[in-house]
């Protein structure tokens, strides 16, 4: 018997519900009825000697038709029971060998026909599944290409590898060469290079409205100077599995566009009608990396007029108290000299103490232009005390004309230093100045100035301190920047020439309020010559 069980599901008649019946599925029904009771009238009430029940296996293969495996299941109990039904009529509760026999092969022919028929439904049904995730696979991945936002390009490289096989059988082996020596092969296969499917990001791209107006082949859009493709034909040529490169595309308006271009080869060679790109445009970035390197070059042009103007500023708010000091010198010469009866030694003291003013001046010019080049400053073996007492010297007449009382507390135990006198003496009088200045607030009689030295055990530190009205709302750490000053004309260098000078002699400095009284303490830390070598030792 000749069962058809391989039809598809496309093809089966559904028995949906009764007001949606269509007339042929009714007709079907109706015949798998007819046989049914046919087969059944068959077998109760006629003495053939056959297994006439196991006709029942068609009309489970006519309803296999007509719907899923509840209804094989269904009609498939139904025929089991109309057998049984059938051999009690006839056979009675004591049937002959023969009849039981043919009982049992008819209920194995519909059991087993059963078991086929619902494998069969379960691999449709698993072959729906399969074919509905795909084509759900196939149409979320089609979504993903078409918007994603980098331009895909799919390309046919089948000719075009077919063409460089063909120049290997020919005794071609260095592709780079044969290229510079026939540019128009190059051209060539660019027509040969076919375009297959593009996304929309390429269509916008490019300016063009659809995908069956799109170019044709890869020469119909890259730029005459273009030489990426020819460097991918050699990464082709050479098996490489990918490839990528800067070029300019001209689009349907003949506008060049900037891109990054990334192709994947497969590393079977098979395929290759297959080749996806992924195009970038880089217009943007291009444009952002001129405008960068536009402002950086603003940048440093600004930088380099910044740093002239603050070494000159330095060198002027430097020499500024040397040159005040000789002026008073010469002046006071002038007074002696204009005397009834000039006292030329006082005169001679005034002009000498101004030469040596003088060649102060030059000095701090010379350290300061060290200090912020790269050129080492002159160091040597420095009693700080005299240092101090050297500034405290030069500002005395400014003190006492300030009115400004000095207290002076040096400590005789303070070891020797290791640096440039003329630069720490530069930085005590900037503190000095700044300290007077800061006192202009207050009466003269409270003007208070306090200098002391205080030995450590492997540094020195010298605390100056004034009795004006402290720093306010202004942090210490701010007041050492460059330019930064709360003073009406000042340049806001004093300070940061200080820390510049402190930090040249491996020390720290400080500044803040006073605790123990109304004012300001800049505080100096500076190593001795044994911490000093002991650092030199530990950095070498």
């Amino acid at each position: 018997m000749d069962l058809r069980l391989d039809m598809e599901p496309t093809d089966r008649p559904k028995v949906r519900d009764e007001a949606s019946a269509i007339p042929g599925e009714a007709r079907y029904v109706a015949a798998c009825v007819l046989l049914g009771l046919a087969i059944f009238v068959i077998d109760s009430f006629t003495l053939l000697g056959s297994a006439v029940a196991v006709l029942y296996v068609l009309v489970i293969v006519m309803a296999s038709q007509l719907g899923g495996s509840l209804v094989i299941k269904k009609v498939s109990f139904v025929c089991a029971i109309a057998t049984m039904v059938a051999f009690a009529l006839v056979h009675g509760a004591h049937p002959e060998t023969q009849a039981l026999l043919r009982l049992i092969f008819s209920l194995a022919a519909n059991g087993v026909t059963t078991a086929i028929l619902l494998r069969r439904e379960v691999e449709i049904e698993n072959r729906r599944a399969a074919e509905a995730s795909l084509n759900a696979s196939e149409h979320r991945y089609k979504i993903i290409f078409d918007t994603l936002a980098v331009a895909i390009w799919e390309h046919d490289f089948t000719d075009v590898k077919r063409e460089l096989q063909t120049l290997r059988q020919q005794g071609i082996r260095d592709l780079r060469q044969y290229i510079a020596d026939h540019p128009e092969f190059v051209v060539k296969l660019r027509k040969l290079a076919r375009i297959t499917n593009v996304n929309q990001t390429a269509l916008k791209l490019m300016g063009v409205a659809s995908k069956k107006e799109f170019f044709a082949n890869l020469d119909m859009f890259l730029w005459e100077m273009d030489q990426s493709f020819a460097k991918c034909l050699i990464a082709l040529d050479e098996g490489r599995l990918s490839f990528q490169s800067e070029t300019k595309l001209r689009n349907r308006h003949g506008r060049l566009i900037p891109v990054i271009v990334a192709l994947n080869f497969p590393a079977d060679g098979q395929g290759l009608e297959r080749i996806q790109g992924s195009i970038v445009d880089i217009t943007e970035r291009l444009a952002f990396q001129e405008a960068i390197e536009a402002s950086r070059r603003e940048l440093e042009h600004a930088s380099r007029a910044a740093m002239i103007g603050e070494i000159s500023a330095s060198i002027a708010h430097e020499v500024n108290q040397p040159l005040s000091a000789t002026m008073n010198y010469l002046q006071a010469a002038l007074r002696w000299m204009d005397r009834e009866e000039p006292d030329l030694d006082e005169t001679k003291k005034a002009i000498q103490r101004a030469l040596v003013s003088t060649e102060h001046s030059a000095d701090v010019v010379k350290r300061v232009r060290m200090l912020l080049g790269k050129a080492k400053s002159d160091t040597a073996e420095i009693d700080i005390e005299t240092a101090i007492l050297d500034a405290v010297r030069l500002k005395r007449a400014d003190l006492s004309s300030h009115g400004t009382k000095l207290s002076l507390d040096l400590s005789r135990r303070i070891p020797l230093i290791q640096g440039d006198r003329i630069l720490l003496q530069q930085a005590f009088l900037n503190i000095i100045t700044n300290a007077m200045q800061a006192m202009d607030a207050v009466e003269p009689e409270g003007r208070t100035l306090s200098i002391e030295s205080i030995p450590g055990a492997s540094d020195i530190v010298i605390r100056i301190s004034d009795s004006g009205p402290g720093l306010g709302d202004n942090s210490g750490e701010s007041l050492f920047r460059a330019f930064n000053t709360t003073k009406e004309n000042g340049m806001g260098l004093g300070l940061a020439m200080c820390r510049s000078i402190v930090a040249a002699h491996g020390g720290a400095i400080s500044i803040a309020n006073r605790s123990d009284a109304r004012g300001a303490v800049v505080e100096i830390s500076l190593p001795g010559i044994a911490a000093a070598d002991q650092s030199a030792a530990g950095g070498d």
